[in-house]
């Protein structure tokens, strides 16, 4: 064992001043750090799964109407396309002229495939394209993003450029975690529940989603409904004339949709070949009055089966489980938390006078990024439950009780005294990965616990032993004072604290940089990390021999456990007397 220097350093002298009147109000100590560590665990720190990705590239989702061609997608996605050059010059840090924009791809009709692991492809839809952008440098990309979506909702004059009306354009930067959506409230209704119900549950909670001002892009999955043409068949009639449900589908499809006859070979090409009305037939519903449908003898005019009836309906049906669902979604502001302000709605007054109004069978649940988070952080939960468990068996059985493994485990609130501050100071929200820090964060008191109760045991029994052999053995504690039991921890804790110190340091060394240069996904870790050791060491060291004396001074628990054989003969201690 180390023994300490009879010429103490500054670092040893402080750490006495500090520790002995510590020691002496060990319930104002233990106190303050209850005090220190609500008040950790009650800042406001903001809270997000994963954050957005420093990176090239940016992704421009334009959505039309659900009843739309896929023709007149086509011409919105030229006018992005026109803005998004228009806005590709720019300055950088010196004023030279540079362009942002380095290349631009788009997909009309769906979102293609997964480019990028975070990315969701949109499945087929006429209303839907996607713009992928390729920036020149990753530093412009929030800004090129921004300016594009300021342009296309309301124009810019000076470049020339009309605000674009029909049409929803959302830039949307990469993430690094799951393709959530960062606000998600589902509306469900058991079944086949009423449509006209589910819209209007549905319209109440994008009102409450849009009276936060950190949303935009308030939207839900059903999109606007559609003016459809509902052929109602006589069934009498259709059945004297040899005509099935199935015929008259098959026939219109083929007028309108196309029918595929063969396919017609030019070389190493396939073209195909579709039997279909003229643009002119399609486009007017006087084709569909007059068609004919063949029948078992003949053919029969569709207008002498069938009535052809308008009306506005839901353009597209979602289901979850069986049962039908609208997902009210919401884009976030630059800065704004999803997960903070999806559950500030789901808490809002609004919200919870909309659920006490819910019809039977209809329910509001919460989707998008805080459901991931919250299954995310349950497997973590249970990950750390199983360890925790493991950490108190080993320590109960290593000590034989319960008092010391309690002693090391008081550890652990430490650590989220200097790490929640460590995020709230930093502007980091908490995540994954500093959810991750913290529990290496635990780890690292945990042996610093372990290392201090070890040698403070060290000390105290060689102060008995000594105290034994000179026959003085007369104190409260096994023989020794408070006095003297106090300066026992108090030289444990000298005699770590330059290991301790060391290691800690060296540790943060490591991580600075990590935290000034790391990318958004590893500063929050680093910054827990380093918040975290350097308060939770300092104060290992002072409340952990509060605690210690607490246990002894005022609940009569012995420090050590010495045994008949390994106390002195009582020749040695007549000698030594």
């Amino acid at each position: 064992m180390t023994a300490v220097p009879e010429r103490e350093n500054l670092a040893f002298k402080l750490y006495g001043l500090v520790a002995h009147p510590t020691l002496a109000g060990k319930w104002l100590t233990m106190a303050a750090a209850v005090g220190a560590f609500v008040w950790a665990v009650g800042l406001p720190v903001k809270s997000e799964n994963f954050p957005t990705d420093r990176r090239d590239q940016f992704a421009v989702l334009v959505r039309l109407p659900e009843t739309v061609t896929i023709e007149q997608t086509n011409e919105k996605v030229k006018q992005v396309e026109a803005a998004i050059r228009a806005l590709s010059p720019s300055t950088n840090e010196l004023g030279q002229p540079v362009e942002r924009l380095r290349a631009m791809r788009s997909i009309i009709g769906g979102g293609g495939s997964r480019w990028h692991l975070s990315w969701a492809p949109e499945p087929a839809s006429a209303n839907f394209a996607e713009i992928l952008i390729r920036t020149a440098d990753g530093r412009v990309t929030p800004e090129y993003a921004a300016d594009v979506r300021r342009v296309c909702e309301q124009g810019d004059a000076e470049l020339g450029i009309a605000a674009l009306s029909g049409v929803r354009v959302v830039p949307k930067e990469l993430g690094l975690g799951p393709p959530s959506d960062p606000l998600v409230f589902r509306v469900t209704g058991n079944g086949f529940a009423d449509i006209k119900t589910l819209r209007s549950v549905a319209d109440r909670v994008k009102q409450i989603v849009r009276s936060r001002a950190e949303t935009w892009n308030v939207h839900d999955s059903w999109g606007i409904s559609g003016h459809q043409l509902r052929i109602d068949v006589d069934e009498d009639r259709a059945n004297m004339a040899g005509v099935t449900n199935m015929q008259i589908a098959d026939t219109l499809n083929a007028y309108f949709s196309g029918l595929r006859l063969t396919t017609y070979r030019e070389g190493d090409y396939g073209v195909p070949v579709y039997f279909r009305l003229t643009p002119g037939q399609r486009q007017s519903i006087e084709g569909l009055q007059t068609a004919f449908v063949e029948g078992r003898d003949r053919k029969v005019p569709l207008s002498a089966i069938a009535k052809i009836e308008s009306g506005w309906e839901a353009a597209k049906i979602e289901r979850r489980n069986r049962n039908r669902v609208i997902e009210v979604r919401a884009s976030m502001e630059p800065g704004a938390p999803g997960n903070d302000v999806t559950v500030a709605v789901n808490k809002s007054p609004e919200m919870a006078q909309l659920r006490e109004s819910l019809p039977s069978g209809f329910r509001i649940e919460v989707g998008g990024a805080v459901e991931d988070a919250a299954k995310s952080t349950n497997q973590m939960l249970i990950s750390f439950g199983i360890s925790f468990l493991l950490i108190v068996l080993c320590l109960v059985f290593q000590y034989n009780g319960w008092v010391k493994p309690i002693i090391i485990l008081s550890t652990l609130p430490l650590a989220l005294i200097g790490a929640m501050p460590g995020l709230y100071f930093s502007d980091n929200p908490i995540g994954f990965m500093p959810q991750l820090g913290i529990l290496s964060l635990f780890g690292i008191v945990l042996n610093t616990g372990v290392i201090f109760v070890e040698f403070a045991d060290i000390v105290i029994e060689k102060k008995i032993r000594e105290k034994r052999a000179t026959g003085d053995a007369s104190g409260p504690i096994s023989g020794l004072t408070k006095s003297e039991f106090r300066s026992c921890l108090v030289q444990a804790g000298k005699l770590r604290m330059l290991p301790i110190f060391l290691t800690t340091a060296t540790t943060i060394g490591g991580l600075i940089p990590l935290a000034l240069d790391g990318g958004p996904l590893w500063t929050g870790l680093a910054w827990t990390m380093i918040y975290g050791l350097a308060v939770a060491t300092v104060l290992t060291l002072i409340v952990v021999p509060s605690l210690y004396a607490i246990l002894v001074e005022t609940f009569g628990v012995q420090p050590v456990t010495i045994t008949q054989d390994d106390q002195p003969a009582p020749a040695a201690l007549a000698a030594a007397s």
